[in-house]
């Protein structure tokens, strides 16, 4: 389970040296074609759903509904990356703490009434394991959306800022072949 630890610490470094680094009125831009969405409401959002997940695994059930929103996080890029310190160090100090088999129950509004309904009780299980895979998954969904606001900005990020792993490897396997 080591690399999803790793994995999730590899894209709060990211998300870290972005916000170390970007100016305060590009962190609060409103990107038109991204619903009027900015690069710290984005940030706020991929950060609150590690905070949940830490707290979760602590306490053996996430409700990822219960985010704050509106927090400095999202409009003070000095607050996010002393947010995102905080979450690497977490994560690094728990990594051998948790299984990846370890159960948790999840709470998410997924759009149904029904679905949506009741108490973290009555979520859906999962496992500690899933929920890192889920983390990195979500994380790098929402790096693509920050790298075409960042683009539009002229804000320079590293090439595989939001870019799956896995369309990673599959690029560097074609540039291999075509290398040979």
């Amino acid at each position: 389970m080591t690399t999803l630890w790793q994995s999730c610490i590899h894209y709060l470094g990211q998300a870290q040296d972005l916000t170390s680094r970007i100016p305060s009125e590009q962190f609060v831009t409103p990107h038109a074609l991204c619903h009027g969405g900015t690069i710290g409401r984005h940030i706020r959002h991929c950060l609150e759903h590690f905070e949940r997940a830490r707290k979760g695994m602590e306490e053996g059930r996430i409700d990822y509904d219960a985010r704050a929103r509106g927090t400095e996080e999202e409009t003070d890029p000095e607050a996010a990356t002393g947010r995102i310190r905080e979450l690497i160090s977490w994560f690094r100090s728990h990594e051998d703490s948790f299984e990846s088999s370890t159960p948790l129950r999840v709470k998410v509004d997924c759009g149904l009434e029904a679905a949506s309904a009741g108490d973290i009780e009555s979520g859906e299980l999962s496992s500690v394991g899933r929920e890192l895979q889920f983390l990195v998954s979500h994380t790098v969904h929402h790096f693509a959306i920050i790298a075409i606001m960042c683009e539009a900005q002229g804000v320079r990020l590293d090439p595989d800022f939001g870019v799956a792993p896995s369309t990673l490897r599959y690029e560097a396997s074609l540039a291999a072949v075509g290398g040979e």
